[in-house]
């Protein structure tokens, strides 16, 4: 089997990633041979921007997605060349229908991030600062489970590890650096609000 290209853009992976017609259901099997087995950040941006969407709204989605970001960031720490998964998780599937919806919501957000890259700071993307952006997006991952049943919050949280996933896959600095600043207003704005301060 051939080494998928390596990923051009946000435009480029979700076209990657769509169920083409007379498909029912997409695995993250058929996406990991879509994007690649060693592409790691571009895994956990796939999974980032399904947590933007509104396949959010799953039942146990994000819990099951938890599983999958912190396997693939800690092996990506670890330097691994290929990635593994669990088969119960490779084989869960998603509905096409349900996938290509999303997918197109988010299509104009794909196309704005793709006309701001700059590959400004391009060195973040590379290791061993890339390593911080995988140590980040696993602490992140880890507070979904018992988010889960707070409306929007793993969305809210998913912005920033997408930005960061992007930035690691692209080579973007800068998407690195917006993924950090959101992140940590998000944990300043917590802090602020369980002391009393606001």
């Amino acid at each position: 089997m051939s080494v998928p290209d390596e990923v051009k853009g946000m435009v480029d992976l979700l076209d990657r990633i769509r169920a083409k017609p007379g498909v029912e259901a997409l695995s993250l099997e058929d996406v990991m041979a879509r994007i690649g087995t060693q592409s790691f950040p571009a895994l956990l941006l796939v999974i980032g921007v399904l947590m933007v969407s509104p396949l959010s709204s799953i039942p146990f989605l994000p819990a099951l997605l938890s599983i999958v970001i912190v396997l693939t960031a800690v092996q990506a720490i670890m330097g691994r060349k290929s990635l593994w998964l669990p088969q119960f998780l490779m084989k869960r599937q998603v509905k096409a229908s349900a996938l290509n919806k999303a997918l197109d919501w988010l299509g104009g957000s794909a196309r704005w991030l793709d006309r701001r890259r700059s590959g400004a700071l391009r060195i973040l993307a590379y290791r061993p600062f890339a390593d911080i952006g995988y140590a980040v997006i696993t602490c992140a991952a880890l507070t979904w489970p018992p988010l889960s049943l707070v409306p929007m919050s793993t969305t809210i949280i998913a912005v920033g590890m997408t930005l960061i996933a992007a930035g690691l896959t692209l080579r973007e600095g800068l998407f690195l650096l917006a993924g950090y600043v959101w992140l940590g207003l998000l944990v300043t704005a917590v802090f602020f609000f369980w002391t009393g301060i606001f």
